[in-house]
């Protein structure tokens, strides 16, 4: 790209003028800057930053030439060239070209377009939005609009979850129906299987089953209890399991991969296995005494997941944190925010905050994880049509449990048994 005379800054000046006077009056705070391209010489555009740093847009102008139109819903309207386009003095039309940079969050996306801005930092932030616009208003308002993005997408978080209040109350009414023989049917197990099963305590098994919203059993759920020939819960084998069939809950041996199941027991043999039903309280609750965390219990019902945390000690990072407070994360993903804050605290309505130290040890000396602190995921937020989605994980920073973003296309899962709230918890 040649090296930008006076004449043609002097000419895109006046070009970006009445886009920054429509910028201005509507409250965007832009100023003349300047594109930079790593290792090509920079031009006049204008230029405007997110205040808390994450993002960077530089509005220019350029030379493109139309894009016919059965390739409009790919490309654009215009196309330019990535070298001769900032040439003023080459050949096309003058349109404005937008590009804005945002922090990356680990998700793995880029733009299509390689191009990436220089900014400040040890490396170029990833192009997020790449726009060629017709006319002033059009520039504008692309800005303005992006500008306007993270307040137009705030959501307020939510209050008590009903749907989980009615799931909590329907289990505790068939906890006590203590007359009724739990509906648990055996089907043909293989050799291996029946001492294991033979220690079954089917009343526990029911009490503690995943419960739907509307306080039966969950429909799609399989709980691992535990392996059949000491099968590695990272490698596929048999495990003794139980679903649901029909009212009640079957018991039978599948293939499949312990770890990549959410509902997973063998780490907690209690809730199924009577050789266990004399263990502790603190064992069971990571607490002797209930009444200890009874506020903790009381904020989340309330739906103050954040009281909730800050009380037991649990951080989170930048863009949980973000979500916690109805904030979209990113400003290019803002339109997911009101799914993925929703997703958190309903998934965080059932937590037990102050388990999740001892589940993060619980899951590292599994298989001998220790060494590392890598985060370990609790549950998706859904959304994305990618390879990596987004999940809310579990870490250490420090000695305090921490919640974070992460972007994974792992499947591997913290067991809910060991960071939700027990079934036989006292209300």
């Amino acid at each position: 790209m040649p090296t930008e005379s006076e004449a043609q800054a002097a000419q895109r000046r006046a070009l970006l003028a009445p886009v920054a006077r429509l910028c201005l009056e509507a409250g965007v705070p832009v100023r003349m800057g300047r594109l930079e391209h790593p290792g090509e010489a920079s031009v006049v555009a204008l230029t405007c930053a997110a205040p808390d740093g994450t993002w960077d847009a530089a509005l220019t102008v350029v030379r493109a030439r139309p894009v016919p139109d059965q390739y409009h819903d790919w490309n654009g309207r215009w196309g330019r060239d990535a070298r001769e386009g900032y040439d003023l003095g080459s050949p096309g039309t003058l349109v404005f070209e937008l590009q804005i940079t945002e922090e990356d969050d680990g998700a793995g996306e880029r733009l299509r377009e390689p191009l990436e801005v220089r900014t400040a930092g040890p490396a170029p932030r990833p192009v997020v939005v790449f726009e060629l616009l017709d006319g002033e208003r059009a520039a504008a308002d692309a800005l303005i609009l992006w500008w306007r993005r993270p307040a137009l997408f705030h959501t307020t978080p939510p209050g008590p979850h009903a749907k989980a209040a009615r799931r909590r109350e329907r289990a505790q009414a068939d906890r006590l129906k203590t007359r009724q023989a739990p509906p648990v049917r055996l089907m043909a197990l293989p050799e291996a299987a029946e001492p294991i099963a033979a220690r079954l305590d089917a009343r526990a098994l029911c009490a503690n089953f995943p419960r739907a919203h509307d306080g039966r059993f969950h429909r799609s759920a399989v709980v691992a209890l535990t392996p059949v020939g000491g099968t590695p819960s990272h490698r596929r084998g048999p495990w003794l399991t139980a679903r649901r069939v029909g009212d009640g809950l079957t018991v039978s041996v599948d293939e499949l991969i312990g770890g990549n199941q959410e509902h997973r027991w063998d780490l907690t043999p209690w809730l199924w296995n009577r050789s266990y039903a004399r263990t502790s309280r603190r064992n069971r609750w990571q607490v002797s005494q209930p009444e200890r965390v009874r506020p903790v219990v009381e904020a989340l019902r309330a739906g103050d997941v954040r009281r909730a945390l800050q009380m037991t000690g649990v951080t989170a990072d930048e863009q949980v944190t973000r979500l916690l407070a109805g904030t979209p994360t990113r400003t290019f993903r803002a339109e997911y925010a009101e799914r993925w804050v929703n997703r958190l605290y309903e998934q965080l309505a059932d937590s037990a905050p102050w388990r999740f130290a001892n589940a993060y040890e619980a899951w590292q000396a599994e298989a001998d994880r220790s060494r590392t602190d890598r985060p370990v995921t609790l549950f998706g937020l859904k959304g994305l049509n990618q390879a990596r989605k987004p999940k809310i994980a579990l870490t250490m920073s420090g000695d305090q449990p921490m919640l974070c973003l992460v972007f994974t296309a792992g499947n591997l899962v913290l067991p809910r048994s060991l960071w939700t709230l027990p079934a036989d918890f006292p209300e």
